[in-house]
This record gives C-alpha cells, sequence and structure tokens, in this order.
C-alpha cells in the first residue's frame, strides 16, 4: 500500500478537487483506493456525499466509527482506543472515512501531546500522536488497499502534522503566483523540522528496544502539481508566466533544500512537475452540482456541445496526471529524479 497527501498551507490552489478526481481515476483504473479526510472543514467529504448523506452520517458524529472525528473521539478524550472506521463507497474500488468539523478539537490535544513524545515513555502522547496514521493503517487493512489519499486542510498545524505520519509521499499543488511561491517557502523548511523531529522520537524508541509499533513513513515531497490560471483582462497571461517560472527553482531551494547555486530549471523540464492542469473553469459548477468528477459528465448532466471536448480533454489530463503520481510512488527516487544525496537529506 501505497500512501499520499495533497499538502499547501496556501488555500485556492486546488487541492480538494485534485483529491476528488485523483481518487475516482485512481480507482477507474483498478486500484482499491482509500479517501482519508482529515480537513475539519471536511471539504473532500462535502464533494462526495450530498446533504442526506451528510446529515446520517454526521447525526452520531463523534458517537461511532464513521467520521474521523467518531474514530479519534475516545483517543482525544483519553477515554479509550480508536474505533474501527465505517468506510462509505461512492464509487467501485473507492472508499471514503469522511471527515467532520469536530476534528477540530482534535488539534490542542496533539499540539500539547506532540511536545511530550520526547519523552517516549509517555505512551499518552506516543498513543495521540500517532493517532491518525494508526487509524490510516486500519482503514488500509480493512479493504486491502492499493492506494490511500489524505486531504488535509491549508495550515502547519498540530493536526496536519500528526496527519502526514501516515504517508509516503508529499504532493504539492501550486498555482503561478507570489503566494504559491510563499507557500513552497513555508512547506519546505517546516516538513524538514517536522521530519527530524519525528526520526529522533523513532530513534530513542528504538534505542530503548521496548518494540513499540510506531509509523515509520518518510512523508517526502516527490513533487508538484501546477494548475493554470483562468486568463483576466487585468491579469494577463504573461504575468503568470513569471511566477510559474520561479516555481521549479523554488521547489528544489526550499522544498528539497537544494543550493540555491543550482541551475534554473524550466517547468517543461523539470521532474518534480507532476503535470499542469488546465483550469477547466466551465465543467466545475456543473461537476459540483452533479456530484461526480468532470471527466464523467456528460450532456444529461447539463454539458453543453461545445464542453464535450473539455471532458474528453479533462479526463486525458487525470489519466497522465495518476500516471505520473503512480510512476513515483512505486520508484522515488527514479521516478522523480531525486538524487541520492537528496533522498538521504530529505530523510
Amino acid at each position: 500500500m501505497k500512501s499520499f497527501v495533497l499538502f499547501n498551507n496556501k488555500g485556492g490552489v486546488g487541492k480538494t478537487t485534485l483529491a476528488f478526481h485523483m481518487a475516482h481515476m485512481l480507482a477507474r483504473n483498478g486500484s482499491r483506493t482509500v479517501v482519508l479526510d482529515f480537513d475539519p472543514q471536511s471539504n473532500v467529504t462535502a464533494i462526495f456525499l450530498d446533504e442526506e448523506q451528510l446529515e446520517d452520517v454526521w447525526s452520531n458524529d463523534v458517537g461511532d466509527g464513521r467520521t474521523v472525528a467518531g474514530c479519534l473521539d475516545l483517543v482525544r478524550r483519553g477515554k479509550g482506543e480508536l474505533r474501527d472506521p465505517e468506510l462509505i463507497a461512492p464509487a467501485d474500488n473507492l472508499w471514503l472515512l469522511p471527515g467532520s468539523l469536530f476534528l477540530s478539537r482534535f488539534e490542542q490535544t496533539l499540539a500539547e501531546e506532540w511536545a511530550k513524545t520526547g519523552n517516549t515513555q509517555n505512551e499518552r502522547a506516543l498513543d495521540v500522536t500517532c493517532s491518525l496514521a494508526n487509524l490510516a493503517e486500519r482503514a488500509a487493512e480493512a479493504i486491502d488497499t492499493d492506494y490511500l489519499l489524505v486531504d488535509v486542510g491549508p495550515s502547519l498545524g498540530a493536526l496536519n502534522r500528526a496527519a502526514l505520519l501516515s504517508c509516503d509521499a508529499v504532493i504539492i499543488p501550486v498555482a503561478p503566483d507570489l503566494f504559491s511561491l510563499q507557500g513552497l517557502r513555508n512547506i519546505g523548511p517546516t516538513l524538514r523540522e517536522w521530519r527530524v523531529d519525528w526520526k529522533n522520537v523513532l530513534n530513542q524508541v528504538r534505542r530503548r528496544g521496548d518494540g513499540v509499533p510506531l509509523p515509520e513513513r518518510d512523508f517526502l515531497p516527490i513533487g508538484y502539481i501546477v494548475q493554470q490560471h483562468l486568463a483576466r483582462s487585468d491579469r494577463p497571461v504573461s504575468g503568470y508566466r513569471k511566477w510559474a517560472e520561479q516555481v521549479p527553482g523554488e521547489f528544489r531551494r526550499c522544498v528539497l533544500d537544494e543550493p540555491s547555486s543550482f541551475g534554473q530549471t524550466l517547468m517543461d523540464d523539470d521532474p518534480y512537475c507532476i503535470a499542469r492542469l488546465k483550469h477547466f473553469a466551465s465543467l466545475v459548477p456543473i461537476a459540483q452540482a452533479a456530484r461526480k468528477p468532470m471527466f464523467d459528465l456528460r450532456q444529461a448532466d447539463g454539458i453543453g456541445g461545445g464542453q464535450l471536448l473539455s471532458v474528453k480533454r479533462c479526463r486525458e489530463e487525470f489519466e497522465r496526471l495518476v500516471a505520473g503520481v503512480t510512476q513515483r510512488l512505486a520508484q522515488p527516487v527514479e521516478a522523480t529524479g531525486l538524487t541520492v544525496a537528496a533522498v538521504e537529506q530529505l530523510a
């Protein structure tokens, strides 16, 4: 099983839409795929489920295992262990563990207990810190998962730090603008700090030799996805090109911590650029109303004749995107162009 997260503390870069469509495409390709909604705003859950389903799932929000918050509630309150997740199957080969607004109540507990993991004899601290990763493992084991896709909110808080412990890889969605460049400058150092902190905890546990099972996934950054902006009269395309040209260098410098002297790389030639996606703005509201992926839209859903070509192009772009992601997850070093030195630096 391979697990990955779409992660950016800058909102509005299409992260949740990407997660929804990638999950459907993975499942369409025959891979058993689980989506975990670790975002308290539950945006991906709201795309998957209609209001009637949401009302049913949230009717006993923390009293059972039908939401992430329900599975974690006893751990949060120090009253017991994880509840087994009750996954929903919105499509063939696709399962979802819905999110919940109540998950935000877990943020403070995670922040407090993370600071105590330096004392590896503090079982409460380790149980709380590892609870999201342990929940992910249970969900994956429940249906013999091929791919686990984690959706998180746009923050660098304790909740996302704990969520990343369940992930093999991190993919960063960006837009060609100044805000996304700032996001890369934030994300890179933070990921390295989290990884170093967790490696220190693992090393302490190993030295004790008591066999405590802890998650050992590396949450390595394997690339970025760029979603093109819509052309606007007040922000010409050439203005976006200025920022797009800086993304490869900023990703290498800030996220991979490569020397700033590294030569400039064009996005088209950058091995870390997994995909450049067109902004299918005309399809998004129709897909949301139909509660289905954009690449599955039909004329019966309200698609006009002129939009059928956009649907076809959307399908082709997501097919290429998912092929690139699965290749990198299978062989991250060879497929992404990560050098041995870079992997050692990140790990």
